[in-house]
C-alpha cells in the first residue's frame, strides 16, 4: 500500500493466514505447528494490565458524543451501539463478540498508557471515546471499507483511517479462506461418517477400525488449530489496528503530518498479541513477526536500512502478500530494537515528525541522522543487536554484507567496546527534540542509558 504524503494514511492490519486464502491457512497452522451486547451498556472488562499514573488516566471516561461517531451512525444505522470506558462499538455481531472486542481494545488502551509511562511519551486526553465499527461478515466489510475509506486491499484484516479517526474490521471466522477452509473439513468429516455407518450396515460395528479412527481425530485437532489460529488473528487485528488508532488521536503521532512507513507499522506490531491477558508489549517477543523477520534473513531479503528509512512504500511495486508481510517483519525487529534499546532517540524522532517533514524525501535520512547519528553505525548495531539475540543471525548474508562495511579500527575493538558506536543524545527523556546532539569521541562512552539485556527466547 503506497503512502500519500500529500494527503492521509491508511494503516492496515496484515496477517498471514487470514490473508492469504485456503492454502496459507493450512501451511501457516502447519508452520504453528512445527514452531511452537446489542444495546448501549457498558461492558464489564477485566482489570488485567494494571496502568502505572498518566494524566492521560487521570481523566473521567470521555464523552461518548462525536462527529466521528454521528458520521458513522449516519452511514451505518442498522448497527447497534455498545459504549464501555473509553470506546463506543458500532457492531451487527452477537453482544457476546462485541463484548469481547472491548475487552481487546480496554487492555489495548491500557497498555499504551504504560508503554508512554515507560517510554517518557507525552499523550494528549481523549477528546471523546474512540470509535470501532465490527462487521460480522467480511462482504459488509469490504463494501464499507471500499466505499467510504477507499480501502481495496483484499488482505487487510483491518484498518485505521486518521482521517476518520474510527476502526474498523471484521470477524475473522466469516473470511472466504477461513470458510473455504472448513467446507473442506466438514466435508471429510461427513466422508468420514459414510463409511463408519457403511461399516455398522455390514456388521463391523464392534471391530474398532484404527485408521477411521486416527483420521477423526486428526479431523478433530485439524478443526481446533484453525479456531485457535482464527481467533488469535482477531485479536491481533484488533490490538494492532487499536494502537494506530491511539498513537494518532492522542498526538503521539500527528493527524495529518506523515511517517515513514516503517516506523508507524513497526510501532503498530509491538503491541500485537493472541492474548490480552498476559504481558504483551515490545518487552515480549511477537512469535509471528520474529519468524517471518527470520525467513526474510534467510531468503536474503532485508531491505538496507538506508533505503527503508526513506521508503513510503511496500519493497514490491505489486504489494505482494509475501513482500508486505516481510517489510511488516523487519518494520516489526527494527522498531522493537529501538524501542528497547534506543527509546530516547525514538521519541526525539517521533515529536521531529509531527511538523510533517518526512514528506520532504531528500531530507529524510539527513532529518533521520540528526536524532539517531549515522546511518551506517545505526545498522551495524542493530546487526550486533540481532547476533547476540540469535547468533545464526550473524550468518545471514545481510548481516555479513552490513559488517563487512565496518571501518577497519572498528573491527578491531574489543567486543564489548564495539557492541555501540552511535552516538547517544545528549539529553534527558522529557527534553525536548531541539537538543544539540553530542557524536560520542570515545569508544563505549555514551551519554544514553541502555535498557536491560533481551531475556532468551
Amino acid at each position: 500500500m503506497e503512502m500519500k504524503p500529500t494527503t492521509y494514511t491508511l494503516f492496515t492490519c496484515l496477517f498471514f493466514s487470514l490473508s492469504l486464502g485456503s492454502n496459507s491457512l493450512n501451511a501457516r497452522v502447519a508452520e504453528q505447528d512445527a514452531s511452537k451486547a446489542t444495546t448501549k451498556t457498558l461492558i464489564p472488562l477485566p482489570q488485567a494490565n494494571p496502568v502505572v499514573d498518566a494524566n492521560l488516566t487521570k481523566q473521567q471516561s470521555p464523552p461518548s458524543d462525536s462527529t466521528v461517531l454521528a458520521e458513522t451512525k449516519k452511514i451505518l444505522p442498522r448497527l447497534s451501539q455498545s459504549d464501555i470506558e473509553h470506546y463506543v462499538i458500532l457492531s451487527d455481531a452477537s453482544p457476546i463478540d462485541v463484548t469481547m472486542v472491548g475487552t481487546l481494545l480496554e487492555a489495548t488502551f491500557r497498555k499504551y498508557i504504560e508503554v508512554c509511562n515507560t517510554l517518557g511519551w507525552k499523550p494528549r486526553p481523549l477528546r471523546h471515546k474512540l470509535v470501532a465499527v465490527v462487521f460480522r461478515e467480511q462482504r459488509d466489510y469490504h463494501e464499507f471499507a471500499a466505499k467510504y475509506d477507499k480501502v481495496n486491499q483484499s488482505w487487510a484484516a483491518g484498518y485505521y483511517s486518521p482521517l476518520t479517526d474510527r476502526l474498523v474490521f471484521y470477524k475473522s471466522e466469516s473470511g472466504e479462506d477461513v470458510q473455504k477452509v472448513v467446507r473442506q473439513l466438514d466435508s471429510q468429516q461427513r466422508k468420514v461418517q459414510q463409511v463408519e455407518q457403511s461399516q455398522q450396515a455390514a456388521g463391523h460395528a464392534l471391530r474398532p477400525n484404527v485408521d477411521l479412527t486416527h483420521v477423526k481425530n486428526k479431523l478433530a485437532a485439524e478443526h481446533d488449530r484453525i479456531n485457535d489460529l482464527v481467533a488469535g488473528t482477531f485479536v491481533s487485528t484488533a490490538v494492532h489496528e487499536a494502537a494506530h488508532q491511539l498513537f494518532f488521536h492522542t498526538d503521539v503521532q500527528r493527524s495529518g503530518a506523515s511517517y515513514p512507513l516503517w516506523l508507524a507499522e513497526g510501532l503498530a506490531t509491538n503491541f500485537e498479541t493472541e492474548r490480552t491477558d498476559i504481558h504483551f508489549g515490545f518487552q515480549v517477543d511477537n512469535w509471528r513477526r520474529r519468524d517471518s523477520f527470520q525467513l526474510a534473513c534467510d531468503k536474503d531479503i532485508i531491505i538496507p536500512l538506508q533505503i527503508l528509512l526513506a521508503q513510503d512504500h511496500f519493497t514490491d511495486e505489486t504489494n505482494s502478500n509475501e513482500a508486505v508481510g516481510f517489510f511488516y517483519a523487519q518494520a516489526y525487529a527494527l522498531t522493537n530494537w529501538l524501542l528497547r534499546e534506543r527509546p530516547t532517540e525514538l521519541r526525539l524522532y517521533l515529536e521531529s515528525l509531527r511538523d510533517g517533514s518526512f514528506a520532504v524525501a531528500q531530507d529524510r535520512q539527513k532529518n533521520f541522522e540528526a536524532i539517531f547519528g549515522s546511518v551506517a553505525r545505526l545498522e551495524r548495531n542493530w546487526v550486533r543487536y540481532e547476533g547476540r539475540r540469535q547468533k545464526e543471525f550473524l550468518t545471514s548474508p545481510f548481516a555479513k554484507s552490513v559488517l563487512a562495511k565496518m571501518p577497519t579500527a572498528a573491527k578491531t575493538l574489543p567486543a564489548d567496546t564495539a557492541k555501540s558506536d552511535t552516538p547517544q543524545p545528549n539529553t534527558a527523556p522529557n527534553q525536548s527534540s531541539t537538543t544539540t546532539l553530542e557524536t560520542t569521541t570515545q569508544s563505549g562512552s555514551q551519554s544514553g542509558s541502555q535498557s536491560a539485556p533481551v531475556p532468551p527466547k
